[in-house]
């Protein structure tokens, strides 16, 4: 880990009054264990009411044991804050408000002697307090959905502390701290919290940690787990995490309704040899007889992939409505270098570590046929 990305992350925090904490739309389980494990560590050198903890979905079912994890918001807090930069005089004398109607005016007395111009005077409105914004495992600020579409310029005019670990990350923050070495974003985080100066290595904190390390690695199984995923979560076990419950909630525990609709997502599964193409259909009725929703999708998709050995590309189709279809595709290692080119082949969106293509078509059967003939295309 680069200490000047470092030593700037921590100089930002610490002149920060207001921390906005934030993962994608649709965070992965490591960014939200890494998120709520920073939350817990800033809390000890600041006020709960300067740390805020968001995410844009609801806190996933299975990562609710985390400790922090009912203090996460669904949106940033909004209030107003009128920033004026003066250029020229050192300090202010008085201010004064004056109730108009409908307002209020604020007076600024200088002292004797300063002269001023509107020229000197910048105004700037900010209808989010904070002044320090760390995002989690987003790859570009779009992936934070409709949360920065609203905020544009708050992303655009606020410090962003951006932690991840993967290669496609678009290093959008002002200080970037991308380790594309590590398994997990919470071995991102894990670098930084030991960097902080207030931060002590709590149990709580290292469940959190050893929950993203955990969840990343598929319990340390993923081919591209490192030695020094393994490494940390010795430390963090040493440091008391609670394994037991990490392993009951995010190994062990499944939803019934992803199991069902596992099973039968698996029960259509098809494959070309040749090409290392595999796919899978879901109707609606499948949806209602799993009691599920299509937000699983991408549980689902990750749980069939993990059975399934080098795969150049996998998906799942599905209807949204009548006509309209969904495709939520994974590329394997072989493609993941071609991520952007294929995206913008298909006119695929990014949803974290998928492409998601929609679809029009008169029948599940002719969705098929485009789905199939788009993604053929893109195969080695």
């Amino acid at each position: 880990m680069a200490l000047p990305e470092l030593q700037q992350a921590i100089s930002l925090t610490e002149r920060a009054s207001h921390t906005l904490l934030l993962v994608p739309e649709k965070p992965s389980y490591d960014a939200f264990a890494s998120m709520t494990a920073l939350y817990l560590a800033l809390l000890m050198g600041k006020g709960a009411e300067e740390v805020d903890a968001v995410s844009p979905s609801h806190v996933p079912a299975a990562l609710q044991f985390l400790p922090g994890s009912s203090q996460v918001k669904m949106q940033p807090r909004e209030q107003s804050d009128v920033v004026v930069d003066i250029a020229g005089p050192a300090q202010t004398v008085a201010l004064r408000e004056e109730p108009l109607s409908g307002g209020v005016r604020i007076h600024v007395v200088f002292p004797p002697g300063v002269s001023l111009t509107k020229d000197q005077i910048e105004t700037v409105v900010r209808p989010l307090p904070y002044d320090l914004a760390i995002i989690l495992g987003a790859a570009d600020l779009e992936e934070l959905g409709n949360i920065f579409t609203q905020h544009t310029d708050f992303f655009y005019s606020t410090p962003i502390i951006n932690i991840d670990h993967r290669a496609k990350n678009e290093h959008f923050g002002t200080v970037n701290i991308v380790d594309i070495t590590a398994s997990s974003v919470a071995e991102v985080t894990y670098h930084l919290i030991n960097t902080l100066p207030d931060a002590a290595p709590t149990p709580d904190l290292a469940t959190c940690l050893y929950a993203g390390i955990v969840s990343a690695t598929d319990s340390f199984q993923k081919p591209s787990t490192t030695p020094q995923a393994f490494q940390l979560a010795a430390d963090l076990l040493e440091r008391e995490a609670d394994k037991e419950s990490v392993i009951q909630h995010i190994v062990k525990t499944k939803p019934l309704s992803l199991l069902k609709l596992l099973g039968r997502s698996f029960a259509r599964l098809q494959h070309e040899e040749g090409g290392g193409l595999y796919w899978s259909i879901l109707r609606p009725i499948d949806f209602e007889e799993s009691n599920a929703a299509p937000d699983i999708i991408p549980d689902v998709m990750r749980e069939l992939t993990n059975n399934i050995a080098g795969f150049n590309a996998a998906f799942i189709l599905y209807e949204q409505r009548l006509g309209a279809y969904q495709v939520h595709l994974l590329l394997g290692k072989g493609l993941l270098n071609r991520r952007e080119e294929i995206q913008s082949e298909l006119s695929a969106e990014k949803q974290n570590s998928a492409l998601v293509l929609r679809l029009s078509a008169p029948s599940l059967e002719a969705a098929t046929h485009q789905a199939l003939e788009k993604i053929r295309g893109i195969l080695p």
